[in-house]
């Protein structure tokens, strides 16, 4: 059975966009949904991504962190699955709630 992710744009402005990704998260389909993250923040900014959404199987090891290049900042809320794989990117803050991470990310750059 293929997998099927959601990934749908909430928010822009000027150059920072604002998403959401739902559904189950696979090696697999890894790649794809970082390529179509990169596709969608390509020319911004500032991104935030909720992820929380997102399952992971505990025995899958992810290739990378599926989320764009590009971006200076991307603000996340994502599975602790993800967290621990993505320590040395320096663009990625970390937030443990919606509402600290969406003031963070309409807030002035920083």
């Amino acid at each position: 059975m293929p997998a099927l992710i959601r990934i749908r744009v909430l928010a822009v402005c000027g150059t920072r966009l604002w998403c959401a990704g739902a559904g189950p998260l696979t090696a697999g389909v890894s790649r794809a949904v970082r390529d179509d993250l990169t596709g969608l923040c390509a020319g911004m900014s500032v991104v935030g991504l909720d992820l929380r959404e997102l399952r992971l199987p505990a025995d899958d090891f992810l290739p990378g962190a599926p989320w764009p290049d590009g971006p200076g900042a991307i603000h996340l809320l994502v599975p602790d699955a993800l967290r621990s794989r993505t320590a040395h990117d320096e663009r990625v803050r970390w937030h443990t709630d919606l509402r600290t991470a969406w003031e963070a990310w309409s807030g002035p750059p920083g």
